[in-house]
């Protein structure tokens, strides 16, 4: 299979390991240890990932698409604390699917089990990032929060 053009996002490049051998094209998940279906949403998930990571989130401490109740609700991407607490959720969107404040406040919705204190939603053109408020309002935020401690 030849390789498709990808679009280009707001997250730094990063050596992608993409893998065109079978009938799909499939991007290594450093967090899952394996490769996975290349689509859009994938595509932002994984540029996302290496920026947290190169912004000092420790891989160690990610998970990557996890169901979070018996109803199927999946995040896409959580980073906890060394305590093992939730710290930030991250929601990912394929590049061509419109984020705004209003689509973050559906992603809080995700949090109301989890009750990490930040949440990011982006779809790699634009992010919006916001602390949550224990009445369950939200602060947008200028950046990412600095991951706490070691």
């Amino acid at each position: 299979m030849s390789l498709v053009a990808l679009p280009t996002l707001i997250f730094p490049t990063y050596g992608a390991r993409i893998d065109n051998s079978g009938p799909t094209l499939k991007i290594f998940d450093e967090v899952r240890k394996k490769y996975v279906a290349l689509t859009p949403e994938e595509w932002v998930r994984q540029h996302c990932l290496h920026w947290l990571v190169s912004r000092g989130y420790p891989l160690g401490r990610a998970s990557v698409e996890r169901t979070i109740d018996k109803g199927g609700m999946r995040y896409d991407l959580m980073w906890v604390t060394a305590e093992l607490a939730p710290y930030l959720l991250v929601e990912c969107k394929a590049p061509d699917v419109a984020v705004s404040v209003e689509t973050l406040r559906q992603t809080s919705w995700y949090n109301l089990w989890l009750k990490a204190p930040f949440v990011l939603l982006t779809n790699g053109r634009s992010a919006y990032c916001a602390s949550l408020n224990s009445d369950g309002t939200l602060d947008l935020l200028n950046d990412i929060p600095e991951y706490p401690g070691p």
